[in-house]
């Protein structure tokens, strides 16, 4: 088995113009891509909700929350579909599919057309982002290279995140919420005929074309079921019928998926795929990383726009800084897995983000701007390490034909983490806040919900010891 220690061999430099600078360029900058439209919306949402009527009810929720759920329920089926089909293919027609739906959003008629074009958004985005992660490791070698560019890989994403907050408010600002769509449409015609000219075909050439069509029913159903239930608990109510419906549902769906991938040749996901070197571990890891760090950005918006009376705009900025250390850590990333090997990088990881955190639990009722500064930043430089470290081992070691399964396996976790840690924090919000209306028990529940990204993060670590063999590379592969 190969390992991703500094003991690997080869050129780690992609030289400027060449076919692999701009393979790395086409994919990294679709993923850029996806990350914006996860977060761009936030900003536009009031002017989106006056300029289709959607009136003073919920429904403008869903513009928010569509996107996430079809990309979540979606990526197990966008993975396996690249792998046997061909990830460029895949790739350059989720593109297109990007591209339509964005269209469609962008000269919404009416609130359930725009709700249309943001779930049709995240349905091909669950395709985009498995298959550019299995494109990413066809081109370029397990070890130093693929290294690297997994780091610049997991920068564009957290640049994409950041950056969507402030292009969103920008954009609606100067050319009105239908541009925060449509300047989408340019950007996936150049990725595309990038893609075309730049991109190598690659996919599964020994497993027939058959898809696991029961496999496929039970994760996007278990999937959109669970990730609703999680998000949405706070607002309908834990005990309240779409909720317990959707807990009805997701259990159920998730279970039996389980029980049938492990019963067959064929499946969407191969259960002893969590046996191959690290990726069992990287996927836990991942789930409390984001569950950490998902939550703690939650909360922190809440603070800054709710109790310091920040604009959405002002907010992003907040984030901006954040957001670069981001972007420069994981540029550098690589290189340090390389010297210090995934276990270390990962742990230290860890305990820098963890430190962030802990550094803003106290949050004060004023002049807060600057503690969170300092925390976000701390807190950034050591999530985007351990992100990028638990993306290299889950999806190094995997077969030829499930590299696009391996990525949609990382980004479910993360999708994952995400709706657990923003359901958790928004139910301890609400405790402390439903005992009394009073800001101080509103704050002192974002407290508390900061501690609970803290506990989090130090299950992570705590984990991260425990299967430290996997991730030094001990683990003996199963097939």
């Amino acid at each position: 088995m190969k390992t991703t220690s500094s003991h690997t061999t080869g050129s780690a430099e992609i030289a400027f113009g060449s076919r692999r600078f701009w393979q790395l360029t086409v994919i990294c900058g679709t993923q850029f891509l996806v990350a914006v439209d996860y977060s761009i919306i936030n900003v536009a949402a009031p002017s989106i909700r006056e300029g289709l009527n959607f009136g003073s009810g919920g429904d403008i929720a869903w513009v928010l929350s569509g996107y996430p759920l079809t990309f979540c329920g979606f990526l197990l089926l966008g993975g396996r579909v690249a792998d046997l089909f061909g990830r460029k293919r895949v790739f350059i027609w989720s593109l297109v599919g990007f591209g339509l739906a964005s269209l469609l959003a962008g000269l919404a008629w009416s609130p359930a057309a725009l709700i249309a074009g943001r779930a049709l958004q995240g349905v091909a985005a669950a395709f985009i982002a498995p298959a550019g992660l299995g494109l990413l490791q066809a081109a370029t070698p397990e070890g130093p290279q693929r290294e690297r560019a997994l780091g610049v890989y997991g920068a564009a994403l957290s640049a994409g995140f950041v950056s969507g907050m402030v292009l969103g408010g920008v954009l609606t600002e100067y050319a009105g919420w239908r541009s925060v769509f449509l300047i989408n449409i340019p950007v996936v015609v150049a990725a595309g005929l990038l893609a075309r000219v730049h991109l190598d075909e690659s996919r599964d050439t020994r497993a027939s074309r058959h898809l696991d069509v029961i496999g496929v029913v039970l994760a996007t159903t278990g999937m959109v079921a669970l990730v609703f239930a999680l998000t949405e608990g706070e607002k309908y109510g834990w005990s309240s019928a779409p909720i317990l419906l959707s807990a009805g549902i997701a259990v159920p769906a998730i279970a039996l998926f389980v029980w049938t991938q492990s019963r067959k040749d064929d499946a969407l996901v191969p259960i002893p795929i969590f046996r191959t070197a690290a990726i069992g571990a990287a996927n836990l890891v991942t789930v409390l990383l984001v569950c950490s760090y998902g939550g703690m950005l939650f909360i922190l918006t809440l603070y800054l726009q709710t109790h310091l009376g920040l604009g959405a705009l002002a907010t992003g900025l907040a984030f901006a800084l954040s957001g670069v250390i981001a972007v420069v850590t994981g540029i550098y990333a690589g290189k340090l897995v390389e010297r210090f090997g995934l276990y270390r990088v990962l742990l230290y990881g860890i305990v820098v983000e963890t430190i962030g955190i802990v550094v803003m639990v106290g949050l004060p009722e004023d002049h807060g701007l600057t503690l969170i500064l300092i925390g976000t930043s701390v807190n950034a430089a050591g999530h985007i390490l351990a992100l990028i470290t638990t993306s290299i081992a889950g999806t190094n070691g995997a077969e030829e034909g499930r590299r696009a399964t391996a990525g949609a396996l990382i980004n479910a976790s993360q999708q994952l983490g995400l709706a657990v840690g923003v359901g958790v924090v928004t139910s301890v919000a609400a405790h402390f806040a439903a005992g009394s209306a009073g800001p101080e028990a509103v704050l002192m529940g974002w407290r508390w919900s900061l501690w609970c990204s803290v506990g989090f993060a130090a299950v992570a670590i705590v984990t991260t010891v425990l299967l430290r063999r996997r991730f030094k590379g001990d683990a003996v592969r199963v097939t």
